[in-house]
C-alpha cells in the first residue's frame, strides 16, 4: 500500500503564547507555510484558555473546528447565541466572525485555509473502530490525522501496526484506498481530521 505515514511526539510541537493562554502547533501544512501569514492549508494545534473569558484572534479566510478536551467551553459569535461544548463535542464556524469563549479548557483545532476541505470528528472507542478513507484523483493530496488525548492507542493498517501515545498525533498520506483500524485497550476519544487538497 502507497501510504506515507509520520508520528509526531510532543518534543515536536510548537508551543507560543496567545492573548487567552498557550497554544501548541501539533502540525502544520505545507512545512514552509506560518500561522502568522495565514499560508497554510491545514493547522493542527491544541490550546490553553487561561481566562476566564477570551476573545478569538480573526483569522481572515480561515474556516475552523474546535472541541475541548477537558472541560465544557462556552462559544458567542458577536454575543448573539450561545454554544455549549461538552469534551469532544466538535463544533466549526468562519474564523472571520466575531468569537468570544468563556471557560478555562484545553481545546483541539483543526484551522482551513487556501482552498482546503475537510472535517473534525471525534471518535468514541469501546473496543475496535474501523474505516474505510476512499482516494479520490480529483484531490491533489488527501490526509488522515489520528490525535490520541488521553489514552494510549492501536492503529492496523492492512497488518501494519502502530502504537500511539497519549498527546501524540499521527499523520497518514493517502496516495490509495485506507482501510484502517483504531483500537485501545480501556474506552476512549480519539480525534481524527480529514484534509482534502484540490490542485492549485
Amino acid at each position: 500500500m502507497k501510504i506515507t505515514t509520520k508520528l509526531i511526539g510532543k518534543d515536536e510541537y510548537i508551543t507560543t503564547e496567545w492573548s487567552g493562554g498557550k497554544t501548541t502547533q501539533l502540525f502544520i501544512y505545507p512545512k514552509d507555510s506560518s500561522y502568522k501569514n495565514l499560508n497554510f492549508k491545514f493547522r493542527l494545534s491544541s490550546a490553553t484558555v487561561e481566562l476566564e473569558e477570551s476573545r478569538f484572534t480573526k483569522l481572515e479566510g480561515i474556516y475552523r473546528f474546535i472541541t475541548p478536551l477537558d472541560k465544557e467551553l462556552k462559544l458567542t459569535h458577536d454575543n448573539k447565541e450561545y454554544i455549549n461544548l461538552k469534551p469532544f463535542e466538535v463544533y466549526e464556524f468562519d474564523g472571520e466572525i466575531n468569537t468570544t469563549s468563556y471557560g478555562t479548557v484545553r481545546d483541539f483545532n483543526l484551522m482551513l485555509g487556501n482552498g482546503a476541505k475537510g472535517k473534525l470528528e471525534s471518535i468514541h472507542i469501546d473496543r475496535d473502530y474501523s474505516s474505510m478513507e476512499v482516494y479520490s484523483s480529483e484531490f491533489k493530496e488527501i490526509f488522515y490525522i489520528i490525535y490520541a488525548y488521553r489514552d494510549r492507542i492501536h492503529i492496523h493498517i492492512d497488518g501494519d501496526k502502530k502504537i500511539i501515545e497519549p498527546l501524540q498525533t499521527f499523520i497518514i498520506k493517502l496516495t490509495e484506498n485506507l482501510n484502517l483500524k483504531i483500537s485501545s485497550e480501556n474506552p476512549t476519544d480519539v480525534l481524527i481530521s480529514k484534509i482534502y487538497i484540490m490542485e492549485d
